[in-house]
C-alpha cells in the first residue's frame, strides 16, 4: 500500500516539475502579455498589490523619480506651489488620478490641458493625438509635453492630445481650435493600441476626474483572497498564452482603414499647406502589447501584425509629406518594456516611458530645426 502511495507521489511530483519546466521555459523563449484581463484583475486590484510587494522587497519602479518629486508635499501645498507658478485660478482647475500621485491640471481656454492663451496666437509646435499625448495618470513636468517644454524652454507647445480621440476626430478638433493660431510644426501621434480602428470625427477637451481627498493615491482595501494567486497565474501562464497564440489567425486584428486613414491625412496636409506649417510630423507611439513579446528568438506572429499596421501608417503619412517617427526608438534600450507601464499593467506609459518618448522627440525637433 505505501509502496503504491510512495510512487504516485513521484509520479504526480515529476509531472508538476515537467509541466513547470515548460511553462519556465515558454515564459523565457515567448514572455508574453500577462492574462490579467482573463482573470478579470482590474487596474485598482492589480497596483495596490504591486505597490505592496515591490515595497516588501526594496523594488524600484523605473519612475521612482516621479514619485520621490512629490515627497514632503499634502495637496494643499502641491495645488498652491501649483498654481502660483502657472499664474491660473482655482477655478479653472481639473484633477487627475495617477496610479500613485493624484495632480491638479489647468484646462485652458478651449479646456485642453496646460496651454497659456498665448499658445493659440503662435505656437512652434503643436500636438495632437490621444490620452498618451494629453499626458493621462502622469503631472507635468513628466508628460510628454511637460517634458517637451523643459527641454526647450525657448520654444512654445501647444498640446491638443484629447482622451479617447482617434485620427479623424484629432484633425477635425485641430482645424476648429487653431483657425486663427500661427505654427511651425506639427506633431500627430498614432497610438499603436487604439487609432487604427477608431474612426470617431468629434473630440473635445474638458477630460478630469473629480478632485481626490488627498494628493497620494489611496486604494480600497481587496477582500478577495483568491488575488495573489490570480496575479501569480495571469503571469505564469503568459508564455503558454503566447505559445497558443501561435496558432490563430491574425487576418482580422490590428487592420488600418486605408482609405479612410488617408482621406484624413491628406485633409490634415491640405489644411496644413494653407497655413504654411513647414514641418509634419507623425508620432508611432508603441503600446503594451509589442512590448510584451520577446524577439531574441523570432519575431511573434502578434508583432509581425502590428509590424504591417505601423508599415502601413507610415507608408500614407510619408505619401503626404509627414516625417515618419517610431516611437520604439525611445525605449529600446529598456530590456523589460512592461516596466514603462505602471507596474506592469496594461495601460499607459508611466513617467519614464513619458519622459523618453520628449527627449525623442526633442533630440528630433531640435536635429531637423537647426
Amino acid at each position: 500500500m505505501w509502496k503504491i502511495i510512495k510512487i504516485n507521489f513521484l509520479v504526480g511530483f515529476f509531472l508538476i516539475l515537467f509541466v513547470e519546466i515548460i511553462l519556465i521555459s515558454l515564459n523565457f523563449f515567448f514572455d508574453g502579455v500577462p492574462m490579467y484581463r482573463h482573470f478579470k484583475i482590474t487596474e485598482n486590484e492589480l497596483i495596490p498589490y504591486k505597490k505592496k510587494k515591490f515595497k516588501e522587497n526594496n523594488i524600484d519602479t523605473l519612475d521612482k523619480f516621479y514619485i520621490e518629486s512629490f515627497e514632503g508635499y499634502n495637496k494643499k501645498k502641491y495645488l498652491n506651489e501649483y498654481l502660483n507658478k502657472n499664474q491660473v485660478s482655482q477655478n479653472n482647475i481639473g484633477w487627475m488620478k495617477g496610479a500613485d500621485i493624484n495632480f491638479p491640471i489647468f484646462l485652458d481656454i478651449n479646456r485642453c490641458r496646460e496651454n497659456k492663451n498665448e499658445n493659440y496666437i503662435y505656437s512652434d509646435v503643436v500636438l495632437i493625438g490621444d490620452s498618451s499625448l494629453f499626458g493621462y495618470s502622469v503631472a507635468s513636468p513628466y508628460d510628454i509635453v511637460g517634458k517637451l517644454r523643459t527641454l526647450n524652454s525657448n520654444k512654445k507647445f501647444l498640446n491638443l492630445g484629447v482622451p479617447g480621440s482617434g485620427p479623424l476626430g484629432q484633425v477635425n478638433h485641430l482645424k476648429r481650435v487653431t483657425k486663427d493660431s500661427e505654427f511651425e510644426n506639427l506633431i500627430w501621434f498614432f497610438v499603436e493600441a487604439n487609432d487604427y480602428h477608431d474612426r470617431d470625427p468629434y473630440a473635445k477637451c474638458g477630460y478630469h476626474h473629480n478632485e481626490p481627498e488627498s494628493l497620494f493615491r489611496k486604494f480600497n482595501e481587496n477582500k478577495d483572497i483568491f488575488l495573489p494567486l490570480k496575479i501569480f497565474f495571469s503571469e505564469h501562464f503568459r508564455g503558454l498564452a503566447s505559445f497558443a497564440k501561435l496558432f490563430i489567425s491574425y487576418e482580422d486584428k490590428f487592420n488600418l482603414n486605408k482609405k479612410e486613414y488617408e482621406e484624413t491625412t491628406k485633409q490634415l496636409k491640405i489644411y496644413l499647406d494653407k497655413k504654411n506649417v513647414k514641418n509634419k510630423y507623425l508620432y508611432y507611439l508603441p503600446y503594451y502589447n509589442r512590448h510584451s513579446y520577446k524577439n531574441d528568438f523570432f519575431i511573434h506572429p502578434n508583432v509581425k501584425k502590428l509590424n504591417v499596421l505601423r508599415d502601413d501608417v507610415k507608408e500614407i503619412v510619408t505619401k503626404y509629406g509627414f516625417k515618419f517617427i517610431d516611437g520604439n526608438d525611445a525605449v529600446e534600450h529598456i530590456k523589460n518594456k512592461k516596466n514603462l507601464y505602471h507596474y506592469g499593467y496594461q495601460t499607459h506609459y508611466n513617467a519614464k516611458g513619458y519622459t523618453l518618448t520628449a527627449q525623442h522627440l526633442s533630440d528630433i525637433l531640435n536635429l531637423n530645426n537647426n
